[in-house]
């Protein structure tokens, strides 16, 4: 790939998070060693699997899901704007495009409500696999708007991806049930943040420096926390050290090393071969769940959860192959 401006920059970006898309930039790929952009990209799959289990610990802990989603906000977008300044990115995006982050903010907000709170009553990594289900909703969309036209690899990894999700939700009476209450918080969860990627995606913003347009995103769901948490009467600051522990990482790792290492190794490697590593988010989460909340998935949630990550790979390979074969305009 010789630009980051190839066929995603035209629209055309399908199974692209809005990580990916938000990180398609014109311009050169930064030369260099192609193994540290690799690396960075694990490292930004590892960070964000890691958000449940840190959660449901802080859940643990005694913390609210007010308090532990005020302070990751007010810390994470706090290490984000500290990096804009001391890396001097430029942080002009003009009002409309300020407004249009707000609305983003808000949908996000609501988004990472519903998935902190679906932590509750489900595994880490139940949840994690219905939210990255959003990839569904995103190529369905594309597919009925004409952004995206369909193609027999495409229909086989969605139909997979599908039957993943379904063999997740479904459990027999005989198996370990799933609240119901934390499914549809996870399912509400994961078709706001199709929505969220699609408004990221958004070719207004490409222009932008990556890390400010995460930052002025992140401004109305910070405020929103407060306000949120302000008005159930929750603390807004953790206050024993188990909850600083964990909402401290959870602040550093998904809200802050994850967002970094991946706009870094999208300018050594490309958003194409970079989003192949974020198959690896729910299998992180799968073993991070298991590691630090002990958890015990049922055989029906391990063989959806293999589906979903095989579609969404699958998905991710055939369209970085489609767009090198694509004729340059």
């Amino acid at each position: 790939m010789g630009t980051i401006a190839d066929a995603k920059m035209r629209g055309e970006s399908g199974t692209f998070m809005g990580r990916e898309k938000l990180f398609l930039k014109r311009g050169r790929l930064i030369p260099g060693n192609e193994t540290a952009g690799l690396l960075l990209a694990l490292l930004a799959s590892f960070s964000y699997g890691l958000m449940p289990a840190l959660t449901q610990r802080a859940y643990l802990a005694g913390a609210s899901v007010e308090t532990v989603l005020t302070a990751r906000y007010l810390t994470g977008t706090g290490m984000i704007w500290l990096y804009i300044l001391v890396k001097r990115k430029k942080t002009r995006i003009g009002r409309a495009n300020a407004c249009y982050l707000a609305a983003v903010g808000i949908i996000i907000f609501i988004c990472v409500f519903c998935v902190t709170s679906s932590y509750k009553s489900l595994p880490g990594a139940v949840a994690a696999l219905i939210v990255f289900s959003y990839i569904i909703i995103v190529n369905i969309v594309e597919m009925l708007t004409g952004k995206t036209r369909p193609y027999p690899a495409l229909i086989f990894c969605l139909v997979l991806t599908m039957a993943g999700l379904g063999a997740v939700v479904y459990t027999p009476s005989a198996g370990a049930s799933l609240n119901p209450q934390g499914l549809i918080l996870a399912l509400i969860g994961g078709s706001l943040y199709a929505i969220w990627t699609m408004a990221m995606g958004a070719k207004r913003l490409a222009s932008f420096s990556a890390e400010a347009v995460m930052g002025y995103m992140l401004i109305v769901p910070t405020l929103a926390n407060v306000v949120k948490c302000l008005l159930a009467g929750e603390p807004l600051l953790p206050r024993t050290n188990d909850q600083w522990i964990n909402i401290l990482l959870l602040a550093l790792s998904p809200g802050f090393i994850s967002p970094v290492a991946f706009c870094a190794a999208v300018k050594r490697v490309g958003a194409g071969t970079a989003s192949i590593m974020n198959a690896s988010e729910p299998l992180i989460a799968y073993f991070a769940g298991i590691l630090l909340m002990g958890d015990k998935l049922s055989v029906n949630a391990t063989i959806g959860g293999t589906f979903i990550i095989t579609g969404i790979l699958l998905l991710n390979i055939s369209r970085r192959r489609r767009d090198r074969l694509a004729p340059k305009p």
